[in-house]
């Protein structure tokens, strides 16, 4: 699970809107792979419409989890796809007539037709694009220094 952490502005109609702070995401570990830091493009803070959970009200410290596994299909669909049918589609151009034109078109035709495929898998199949979760926060109680020393 990819997750970062927000806090609940509002609950509109069902959905969330959600203020994630952004301002650290320079120092994550993730670094320039992090899809939160991209959106954020230097802002120091992001703003997101989500589905709200039940239980989710606002003012509520909320985590955003997105489940690896379905952001790799998705990019294998919405990427990979697209280009490899698009590869085909310009050897097929060039097996069938030989000519650049019909190579390029080949490929323009492999390119759209991958699009059109994978807009109607996700439409079919909509557990194909992962869903980010709002996940409450719950807060840890905080154990004094005395407290501390005494149950130990």
């Amino acid at each position: 699970m990819i997750e970062h952490r927000g806090i609940v502005q509002r609950i509109e109609d069902g959905r969330a809107i959600v203020v994630m702070e952004t301002s650290g995401c320079s120092a994550c570990g993730h670094g320039s792979s992090c899809g939160i830091g991209k959106i954020a493009a230097g802002r120091p803070a992001t703003v997101l419409t989500l589905p709200a959970s039940p239980g989710i009200a606002a003012g509520d410290m909320v985590c955003v989890a997105l489940p690896e596994s379905r952001l790799s299909l998705s990019a294998l669909l919405g990427y990979l796809f697209p280009a490899f049918a698009m590869l085909f589609g310009a050897w097929l151009g060039a097996a069938l007539d030989g000519s650049d034109g019909a190579t390029a078109l080949g490929a323009i035709v492999g390119f759209v037709a991958a699009l059109i495929i994978a807009r109607v898998a996700v439409g079919l199949l909509p557990g194909l694009m992962p869903a980010p979760q709002l996940l409450p926060l719950r807060a840890t109680p905080q154990v004094s220094q005395q407290e501390f020393h005494h149950e130990h």
